[in-house]
This record gives C-alpha cells, sequence and structure tokens, in this order.
C-alpha cells in the first residue's frame, strides 16, 4: 500500500515543482454571452458552454449567462447544451485581451451533439471532434431507458452487446469482446467488481443514478489500461460531471419508473450544493424486479434487487482543490436455471431437493481525491490525484426451503491509484500523462472456488499527445504496465478429476502498448479518423489459475499457468459526417490478436459440464458500427444504428464462441411541441457462425415505441416517458445468453418514467 500511495503523490509533488515555473507570454482572450429558451425566451441556467477544440467549457448561471476565460486567441466554434435542448455550433472570434460576445437560443431536438470526457486529452470535446469512436449517453437517454443493468442500458448502441445469465448478470460485450477485455469504469476508475470473470457475475452499478455514460473505443482507453482491447464504459455521477465548472447554488435529480413484464420498480435521486467552492454531495437509488415475462412463460428465478448511497464533501479553489467520498452498493438477484447444472453437474453444497441459487453482492468504496489547476507555468496545468479503496464481496448462496446456505464466497480488496498531469495546452499541442498503481487481493472459498488466494499487483505510466495542423491533427499514445500475480496453495488440488491440476505458481507480466492516429477535415462538415494501436494484455487471474467446475461459465475450466501476454495489432478507421441535416458515424476495424487466449473444448466432459482448457492461438476480429440520422423535416429525424462483427482463429478459421450476430435499430423521432414519438424496430440476424457445440440462433425483429414530453424551465426539466417495448410479442433468444437454449428474452410490456432535474 505504501508503495502505492508514493506512485501517486511522486508524481502530484513533480507536477507542484513545475507549477512554480514561470508561464512565457500567451495571448489570451475571453468568451461571454447568454442563453435563452426558444419556447419563452426566458434564460437557461446549466447549460453548458464548450469552446470546441480547447476543451475550455463554463456553465451558465440564474440569468443564463457565461464567461469564458483565459482562452487562447483564434477562430472557434462555440457550442450550448443542456440536455436534449441544444443549439447549433456559433462562430467566435477571440482577440487578445478581448472579449467576443456569443448568445444562443436552445430548443428541444430528439439529435444533437455529443461530448466527451473520458476520451478527452483536454477537459471536454465534442464526440465529433474525438480521435476514438465514442458513444455517449447522456441523463436523458439513460432516463428514458431505465434499464436495470448496464449491460441492459447500452444494449441497442451500435456495436454493443449485452452478456447474461438472466437479467442481474448481465454486462456489456463490445466488438465481439468480453469479459477481461471489457474495461468498465466509474468516475474513470475500475469498479473493483469481478464481473469480467464468470458469465453469472453481473456489474451492480445502477446506470439510472448516472449524469452520463461514455463507450470509448480505440487508443484512449490506452490512458486507462492495457486490457481494454474491445473498448472501455465510464459511468460519471452527478457530482463528477460538475466539479470542473463549479456552480453556485443546488442541483438536483429524482426519477422513478415502473415496468409490467418483470414488475420492475425503481427510484433514484441525487443533491449537489456547493457554496464558497464547497460542494457536498448525496445520492442513492432503489431498484427491484420479479421474474421477467416471455411469451413462453415467465423464466423463474430471474429477479433482482439494487440499492445505494453515496455522499461526499469537497473543496475546489482557485488552484488547490481535494475531495472524499463514499459509497455503498448491496444487490441481489436470482441465477436461472443455476439449481439444475449445480445438482446436474455435482456443485451443490446443500442436500438434495429444489434448491435456488442467488447471488447477494456488497461493494464498499472509498474514494479520496486532491489535485492543483490553472496552474501558471509552460508545460502544466493541472495534476489529479485519485485514490480508490474498494472492499467487495459476493455470496451465491444456496436457497432451499427457505434456508439459505453460502456455496462459495468471493471477496476482492482494491487499492486503486492514479495520477494524472494535464498539459497546458499550446496552439498545437495538448495532452496528459500520469501513472497507475493497483493492488489487488481475491479470495474464493466454497464449493466454486477455482482458484487459489491471489495478490495482484500492477503499475502503470502512460501518455496521450494530440498535434494540432488546424485542418489535421496527429495523436500519439503509449503505455507501460506491468501486472504480478502472487499465489498461495491451491486448496482441494487433490480432487483433480483425472486432469492434471494447473500449478499455484507465481507470474510477472511486462509490456509496452503505443498508437498512433490521424484526425482530417475533409471539408463539408466531414472528417476522416485512422487509428493504429499495439496493445498488449497480461492474462487475467481465472485464465491462469481455475480449475473445477465453473457453472457461471458452464464449463470445467482448466486454467494454464504457461500462458503468455495477448499482443493485439488494431486498426480503427472511421468516417464522419455532421450538417444541419446529416449526423453520420461510421467505423471499420480490424484487430490481428497472437497469443488470444480462449477456452477450448476437447470433447471431455466432466459432470455433465464440457472442459475447456485454456489454450493460446491466433485470431482476427473484422467488423463495423455505425450509425446515422437524416432529417425529414422540421425536428422529424430518422436514424439507423447497426453494428456486426467476425471473429475467428486465424490458425484453423474455426469461429470464436459467442460472437453477437449483426444487430442494429431503425428509429423515428417525431416531435410535436415538448411531445416526441420514437417508434422503434430493433432486429438481429441468424448467427450461425458458432464455435464447437455452440447453438445456433434465428434472426428476430421486435417493436418498440417510446412516447416522451419534456417541459423545460429556467431552473427545471420535466421528463415524462412512456416505452412499449416487444410490442408484437416475439419469441427471441439473445445469442449471449449462457441460457439463450432455456429462456428466451422479455416479452411484450409496457414502462413508464418520470424525472425531474432542478438547476
Amino acid at each position: 500500500m505504501h508503495r502505492l500511495i508514493a506512485t501517486g503523490f511522486a508524481v502530484a509533488l513533480a507536477a507542484a515543482a513545475l507549477g512554480t515555473a514561470t508561464v512565457f507570454a500567451q495571448e489570451t482572450g475571453a468568451v461571454r454571452g447568454m442563453v435563452t429558451l426558444e419556447e419563452n425566451g426566458d434564460p437557461v441556467h446549466g447549460a453548458v458552454i464548450l469552446v470546441v477544440g480547447t476543451g475550455d467549457f463554463a456553465l451558465t448561471d440564474e440569468q443564463g449567462m457565461f464567461e469564458i476565460d483565459d482562452v487562447l486567441a483564434g477562430s472557434y466554434e462555440v457550442l450550448a447544451q443542456r440536455e436534449h435542448l441544444t443549439a447549433g455550433r456559433r462562430m467566435a472570434t477571440v482577440d487578445p485581451g478581448a472579449t467576443a460576445t456569443v448568445d444562443f437560443v436552445l430548443g428541444l431536438s430528439p439529435v444533437h451533439e455529443e461530448v466527451t470526457v473520458t476520451a478527452s486529452v483536454g477537459g471536454t470535446e465534442t464526440t465529433f471532434e474525438a480521435f476514438n469512436a465514442v458513444t455517449t449517453l447522456d441523463s436523458f437517454d439513460i432516463t428514458r431507458e431505465s434499464a436495470a443493468s448496464l449491460g441492459d442500458a447500452l444494449r441497442n448502441e451500435p456495436g454493443i452487446a449485452s452478456r447474461s445469465f438472466g437479467p442481474g448478470s448481465s454486462r456489456p460485450i463490445i466488438r465481439g469482446f468480453d469479459g477481461d477485455r471489457v474495461l468498465i469504469l466509474e468516475d474513470g476508475l475500475r469498479t473493483g467488481d469481478l464481473s469480467s470473470q464468470s458469465g453469472d457475475h453481473g456489474v451492480t452499478i445502477d446506470p439510472n443514478g448516472a449524469e452520463r455514460i461514455e463507450i470509448v473505443r480505440g487508443p484512449a482507453t490506452l490512458l486507462y489500461g492495457s486490457n481494454a482491447v474491445g473498448g472501455l464504459v465510464n459511468v460519471i455521477t452527478p457530482h463528477e460531471s460538475y466539479r470542473e465548472s463549479l456552480f453556485e447554488g443546488t442541483r438536483a435529480q429524482f426519477g422513478t419508473n415502473v415496468g409490467s413484464a418483470n414488475a420492475e420498480a425503481g427510484t433514484t435521486a441525487s443533491l449537489q450544493y456547493s457554496q464558497n467552492n464547497v460542494l457536498v454531495w448525496g445520492g442513492g437509488s432503489m431498484r427491484r424486479t420479479d421474474d421477467y415475462a416471455t411469451p413462453a412463460g415467465a423464466v423463474e428465478n430471474s429477479a433482482s434487487e439494487l440499492t445505494n448511497a453515496r455522499a461526499g464533501l469537497g473543496w475546489f479553489g482557485d488552484r488547490f482543490f481535494a475531495s472524499s467520498g463514499f459509497t455503498l452498493e448491496d444487490g441481489r438477484y436470482g441465477v436461472p436455471f443455476a439449481d439444475e447444472f449445480h445438482a446436474a453437474h455435482g456443485v451443490h453444497g446443500a442436500g438434495a431437493g429444489e434448491t435456488e441459487i442467488d447471488i447477494a453482492s456488497r461493494r464498499r468504496v472509498g474514494r479520496f481525491d486532491m489535485g492543483l489547476r490553472n496552474l501558471a507555468n509552460t508545460v502544466i496545468e493541472g495534476v489529479r490525484v485519485a485514490l480508490n479503496v474498494i472492499d467487495w464481496n459476493h455470496d451465491e448462496l444456496e436457497v432451499q426451503d427457505g434456508i439459505e446456505n453460502i456455496g462459495t464466497r468471493f471477496t476482492n480488496r482494491t487499492y486503486i491509484m492514479r495520477a494524472d498531469v494535464d498539459q497546458r495546452q499550446t496552439d498545437r499541442l495538448s495532452g496528459r500523462f500520469g501513472a497507475w498503481a493497483q493492488l489487488r487481493d481475491f479470495e474464493a472459498v466454497g464449493v466454486e472456488a477455482l482458484a487459489p488466494r491471489t495478490d495482484q499487483t500492477s503499475f502503470a505510466a502512460f501518455a496521450y499527445e494530440e498535434i494540432d495542423f488546424r485542418r489535421t491533427r496527429l495523436q500519439f499514445g503509449g503505455r507501460v504496465e506491468q501486472n504480478a500475480y502472487r499465489t498461495t496453495d491451491r486448496v482441494g488440488a487433490a480432487h483433480s478429476h483425472g486432469i492434471e491440476v494447473p500449478d499455484a505458481r507465481d507470474r510477472q507480466f511486462l509490456g509496452a502498448s503505443a498508437s498512433v492516429g490521424l484526425h482530417t477535415d475533409i471539408g463539408a462538415g466531414s472528417a476522416f479518423v485512422a487509428n493504429l494501436t499495439h496493445s498488449h494484455r497480461a492474462p487475467a487471474l481465472e485464465e491462469l489459475y481455475n480449475f473445477g467446475p465453473h457453472v457461471g461459465n458452464l464449463a470445467f475450466e482448466v486454467g494454464n499457468t504457461n500462458l503468455d501476454a495477448e499482443t493485439t495489432l488494431g486498426l480503427d478507421v472511421s468516417f464522419r459526417h455532421q450538417t444541419d441535416r446529416v449526423r453520420s458515424n461510421l467505423n471499420a476495424y480490424v484487430y490481428s490478436i497472437d497469443n488470444f487466449i480462449f477456452g477450448d473444448r476437447t470433447g471431455e466432459v466432466q459432470g455433465s459440464l464440457p472442459v475447456w482448457y485454456f489454450i493460446q492461438g491466433d485470431s482476427r476480429f473484422v467488423g463495423v458500427d455505425a450509425r446515422s440520422s437524416v432529417r425529414l423535416g422540421g425536428n422529424a429525424w430518422a436514424t439507423l444504428g447497426i453494428g456486426y462483427v467476425d471473429a475467428a482463429l486465424t490458425t484453423t478459421g474455426e469461429p470464436l464462441p459467442r460472437i453477437p450476430p449483426l444487430r442494429g435499430t431503425v428509429s423515428l423521432d417525431v416531435p410535436y411541441g415538448g411531445f416526441t414519438f420514437s417508434p422503434q424496430l430493433e432486429f438481429a440476424g441468424r448467427q450461425a457462425n458458432v464455435f464447437r457445440d455452440e447453438t445456433e440462433t434465428n434472426g428476430y425483429s421486435v417493436v418498440n415505441l417510446r412516447a416522451s414530453y419534456v417541459w423545460p424551465r429556467q431552473h427545471t426539466a420535466h421528463i415524462l416517458s412512456f416505452t412499449g417495448y416487444n410490442l408484437t410479442n416475439e419469441l427471441y433468444r439473445n445469442h449471449t445468453s449462457f441460457i439463450k437454449d432455456l429462456a428466451p428474452e422479455m416479452g411484450r410490456g409496457v414502462r413508464v418514467n418520470y424525472s425531474l432535474r432542478f438547476f
């Protein structure tokens, strides 16, 4: 632990020392203006104003006014936005020592520009200007969806599917990558759960409490981990979203929803109060669902419950800032059909009889942030050090005749330190660099304790730079990461089932990752982006050490402590087009992965479970994800989103396991006053390109209908939405579900949501 703290504070002290340097004179000015509502001319409080290409942004005050100081002299586009209130870009010319005035009138629009902080090198930028393929869901999108899990909230985004062993264990799959190759973050730091380890382990974050969710694919993932080959998902909470542009007064959010097909009910609330540079925040949510209904009947033991609470306090001065907060999270969900698998494969800890399998999780997070900003020197703009202490565990419960027994208990204690240094942006160069460290203590006790107790120690240094030549920008990124596993003796190794047990020996991996990219303006509101990335991924703990029947993955797993690190060479190419009538984003990619780690099925069976040997082979992933919106007239838009990936072993040509089929959505957004009507067709193709012994799935089409009413005011926004899903009661199966052969997806239902935002 002392090494972890020393790493972060060494970076902070170095940046503080640089902060004493004298800044070279740079010619700067300011941008100011007023934002009003199109409906009645009232000022808009809490709108985000972004100077495109600089990362500079501000929030409007109670009179709808804003001012952004210290903007480098030059001509810029300026964007104004508050949720689904949006305005077109306006040009502003900033002269040295002068102030440019730009006013905005915001109106409702179902299609608008998105911004990102996860993939930005200098604050906030639009997804159009980003080097990476970025998808953003704002609070309106999240409220309208009101999904019970993160995987379900993102499942209709292009290139994203949902892996599950029932609704409670849902987790995103990005570009065909699952598990350890997809990174889940909360406010830029890892969540500390074990959702990547098993098909029946879920992400316990409630997406309904988020201010924004960002999905990033491409080179910026190197800022957060070399294992994020497929991409990352960053869940951003309200207080984190506001810390960079502190406001005076109170902001609050409240939402509630009910649904029919799974008897869902949920509520969420949060509040942020700021005065005299002090920010206090708090919030929480409660959510429950019952067994969900399908056209073939209800799926038993698919109910779920999730509660969480968070609070914190921070001081944000002109130069120094510090904050601390905590999160309490408890969840419980059923694992459908798991009792049958446990009984068939002899892994029950309880006696004979009908037994339900539930998973009860508990996550406790303490977080501390401190740093410097607005430093007066030529190199460093600011530095931030974040420390996360996470105590996470879950119990796999065997419930028989109302009596609960713990079959297996997992604990995962994680300490994470991250230090980011923001460079002072010039007219040519911007970037950030830093260091990251993680200490992890993993232990499993019980009938599915497949791996020995293991300590994992990780250290990394990273850098991400952009060079601006006006119409063309170049990007360079790099990360060096070390991962070391230290194990204890394996418990129960004598029960080898006639298969050689992997050695519980220590392993260490050191590797470098790098990226180079090009972003060029090709005119007429269009841009071309290309990125080449070489990344290094150390084997995950379960790939090295697991041994035994693992019902959560429907396999008898045999780890391999001789595994080498994976190396990926990836090419991402994007074409983007943005005008008043058309907004399109087409992303194509190819990844060639040497030493790809996968579970090889040899035909052996242990207790009715197929034996998986973790082995390595070369593979390639080729695919596309795209979204295009076309204005039909007025503010009515038609949108097509689509994602497809083909993944196979290059040595044999055999498809890789559980790759999602062609999937997409077609939707209309037709506004009338404050109302918006949005019919949607969700579709998927047949997946016949499957791994050995994997079941094929048929294609399907699902009809959904959304209707929403938004009532924006100076200090508030009311949102009432109605969703009718699977209106034709289609019986269909999710190819990436572990229980697709036993349970179809949810049948016809309705959901009603209400949200209040106070600014």
